[in-house]
């Protein structure tokens, strides 16, 4: 089975023999497939210009050596490397990942901000999942720090939107001057579309994909037990009601059952993905 630390999928296959012993010394993955389309934030979704520089109206920037003028946003959308927008004090910017996520993937930094030059400009970096609630990750400069990591402050949820807010009026074009914002590779994941209306709903038809499971080993049904022959051979995903892919927790792990512990998970209807070799079946389950 295709596991990493903690029990947690992760796509590299490690016998279970192993599985114990990796546990302990590496920290818990997501599972996500680490080759998406694009690593860059794509859509501007919304912008606020502060009037911290009187010289403008509305947000401005640069191409190359000519600026500052009026620049239209959407100019640095993906992975633009002409243009560059700028944040004079209090101003922002929130950039979505429309065909990928941001996840903290131990032992490295996550986020790539890309300035235009060297001028002591600084910017605030937010982060979240949902476009609504944003969580301060850290600043970044346009001559020392240019990536962070979500790590330092816990954020495990995958980042869909990033939020820059400048600092000052320092450059030639006064603010933080953005080009792009990127993942890093291993934290940047894509996005799988999955058609709930295509899946079965029932987890007995698992039986005749040569498994059997069960969701009664405890009152609240929050685990689902699951055997098969050719289990070490598996490949197991969860997507949630939103259609992302979300880490699989294994509560025991034996060479041909796994207890899958979803006492945590929020109600909804999940899919289950079973891979082994060409064979695959998907499974509705809810959570109630």
């Amino acid at each position: 089975m295709n596991l990493s630390s903690n029990g947690v999928y992760y796509k590299k296959r490690f016998s279970l023999k192993h599985l114990f012993l990796i546990s302990i010394l590496v920290a818990p993955l997501l599972c996500y497939s680490q080759t998406p389309e694009s690593e860059y934030a794509d859509k501007v979704v919304t912008t606020y210009y502060s009037n911290a520089n009187s010289y403008f109206t509305t947000l401005y920037g640069g191409e190359g050596y000519n600026y500052p003028i009026v620049i239209d946003p959407r100019m640095i959308e993906g992975s633009n490397n002409s243009f560059f927008v700028s944040l004079p004090t209090g101003s922002w910017i929130i950039l979505e990942f429309t065909d990928n996520m941001i996840i903290d993937y131990p032992g490295q930094n996550d986020i790539f901000v890309t300035e235009n030059g060297c001028n002591n400009e600084k910017a605030d970096i937010y982060v979240s999942t949902d476009g609504k609630k944003f969580t301060r990750l850290g600043t970044v400069d346009d001559c020392y720090v240019s990536s962070l990591d979500l790590g330092t402050i816990g954020y495990k949820d995958p980042v869909k939107f990033v939020k820059i807010v400048g600092l000052d009026l320092n450059g030639g074009s006064p603010g933080f001057d953005l080009v792009n914002v990127k993942g890093l590779p291993k934290s940047s994941v894509e996005v799988v579309e999955i058609s709930m209306d295509a899946v079965a709903d029932s987890l007995d038809n698992l039986t005749d994909f040569g498994f059997t499971t069960a969701n009664n080993e405890n009152a609240a049904g929050k685990e689902w037990v699951i055997e098969s022959e050719s289990l070490s051979e598996a490949q197991l995903t969860l997507y949630d009601p939103d259609k992302n892919k979300v880490g699989i927790h294994y509560r025991s792990i034996e060479s041909n059952k796994v207890v899958i512990d979803v006492s945590g998970f929020k109600k909804g209807v999940y899919v289950l993905e079973i891979k082994t070799g060409s064979k695959s079946i998907t499974q509705k389950i809810n959570i109630l």
